[in-house]
């Protein structure tokens, strides 16, 4: 090869740029459930499931009902009706259910110290002065001590009315309510053997698809998603459990 053909070649390799450097791809998985990414919204709805075993709770009183079954494949139904909200009807995967439910009892206090006070007060005005004629019944004595009486029979139905006892069952790692079963006290006995085969199924449910830990936290927080959209949770309830579980992550 001639010299002027070496110069050549030299020239044109210097010419041709440098091969950039080879980067390493790295995969990310977001836990994070934004409307940006709709891989991670789970449906609304699901396919109908038959009901292998249903609870109901009602009460006249207090003007709520509950309506549970228990769905084929691990799968819990919920139909609420309470006073102060709209009824509501929804169900969730119970692997994401915790298997230990939590018991919460709310004494109405108030309206029980209510209640004996006006009893004690009226029982004893009308022991003193009982009247001894019927014209006596008029005067304002004896009429307030009735009126009293009957305050505290009132004060005594809203003591019964406020009084509950709840059995929640929570989300695994976010932490949020995912049913409430409201009654009065002692009503959770009343459904022992439903509750039962609920644990038992939420505890089948955990074992039938089991799951790596990143994955299962993704599939949760799908149904808190899911949940929050139905009306279930709120905001708030959304954002809290979404923190435990990036948490957990």
């Amino acid at each position: 090869m001639q010299r002027s053909d070496v110069n050549a070649v030299a020239e044109t390799m210097m010419q041709e740029p440098e091969p950039r450097p080879v980067r390493a791809r790295a995969e990310h998985i977001s836990l994070d459930t934004g409307h940006d990414d709709d891989s991670l919204i789970a449906p609304k709805k699901r396919p109908h499931r038959p009901t292998r075993m249903s609870y109901t709770l009602a009460s006249k009183l207090r003007g709520c009902s509950t309506q549970l079954g228990l769905l084929d494949e691990h799968f819990l139904a919920v139909q609420l009706t309470r006073p102060d909200i709209e009824p509501c009807k929804y169900d969730f995967d119970l692997r994401f259910a915790n298997a230990k439910p939590v018991i919460v009892r709310h004494i109405a206090w108030f309206w029980l110290a209510l209640a004996i006070s006006l009893a004690g007060l009226a029982t004893c005005a009308l022991w003193m002065l009982w009247p001894k004629s019927g014209t006596e019944w008029i005067h304002p004595v004896p009429l307030t001590a009735v009126a009293a009486l009957l305050a505290s029979l009132g004060s005594a139905l809203m003591f019964l009315r406020r009084t509950t006892e709840s059995l929640e069952f929570t989300s695994v790692h976010g932490g949020v309510t995912l049913v409430s079963v409201t009654g009065a006290i002692g009503s959770a006995r009343e459904g022992k053997k439903f509750f039962v085969e609920l644990i038992k199924s939420i505890n089948a449910a955990k074992a039938a698809r089991p799951q790596p830990p990143h994955q299962f936290l993704r599939d949760e927080m799908r149904e808190h998603h899911r949940l929050r959209e139905l009306g279930v949770l709120t905001e708030d309830q959304y954002e809290t459990s979404k923190s435990r579980i990036l948490a957990s992550h």
